[in-house]
């Protein structure tokens, strides 16, 4: 890797989806180490497999030319390339505990998403009556909480990827309870995978996702208070750039 730093004037590029998660990681990465960078952005198959021929996988950044896949391993660079303000703990134990949870949080998005996504794939016997005993518990644990009572086997399949995913969201608020950020005062990886995998269930198309968040005010504040250091980290950058 040439000495060349981003700090120096890179050219920095984010290839990716319209929508996607891991991208999101990479940005915030980004936003906080204060570099500025360029979306290219593509929902085009062709598209995905020219930027990243190998793993046919987004995102993949570009800094002066050469590029890097897999949100983790761009992360690592971006923090070799750039290390400070660090996106892990000096301390052995933290940094364990911060990885952890960075890697928890892409696991069971990219489970639960793919699963949702599946769900709604037509499948025969979806127009068949909803057993009753079934329909009883979705009702009581999901459909009542949301006011959305399943009709058909595909509503089913879909609250239940929905409930298990309110659970996640509660175990998210058992790890941080009244911490400003997860395992340490800075925002680290676990801090962006968290955010990344908040943010698209906030604004993506997984029905009652946004109102589940708006009502765990724990996790609702600490988006906010994420995005509110990005753009004080990005609004400071513009002030030495100007």
């Amino acid at each position: 890797m040439p000495n060349k730093t981003p700090e120096a004037g890179a050219t920095i590029r984010l290839y990716s989806q319209s929508m996607n998660p891991f991208t999101e990681k990479v940005a915030a990465a980004l936003a906080l180490k204060g570099l500025s960078f360029e979306r290219v952005i593509s929902d085009d198959p062709d598209d995905i497999a020219r930027w990243s021929p190998i793993a046919r996988t987004l995102p993949v950044l570009e800094i002066d030319g050469r590029r890097k896949s897999e949100s983790a391993e761009i992360i690592r660079w971006i923090d070799e390339l750039n290390p400070l303000p660090s996106l892990v703990s000096p301390d052995p134990k933290t940094a364990e505990n911060q990885r952890n949870l960075a890697d928890w949080s892409d696991n069971s998005f990219a489970f639960y998403w793919n699963r949702w996504r599946t769900a709604r794939y037509p499948q025969p016997g979806d127009e068949a009556p909803v057993d009753a005993s079934i329909l009883a518990r979705i009702r009581d644990h999901v459909g009542r909480h949301f006011g959305r009572q399943p009709k058909t086997r595909a509503d089913v399949r879909e609250l239940e990827i929905i409930e298990e995913l309110v659970s996640r969201m509660d175990d998210l608020e058992n790890f941080l309870r009244d911490r400003p950020f997860y395992y340490a005062d800075e925002p680290s990886i676990a801090d962006i995978a968290v955010y990344s995998m908040l943010r698209v269930l906030r604004d993506g198309p997984i029905p009652h996702c946004p109102e589940a968040i708006e009502e765990r005010p724990v996790l609702a504040a600490f988006l906010d208070r994420v995005e509110g250091r990005i753009k004080s980290v990005e609004a400071s950058r513009r002030e030495v750039g100007a």
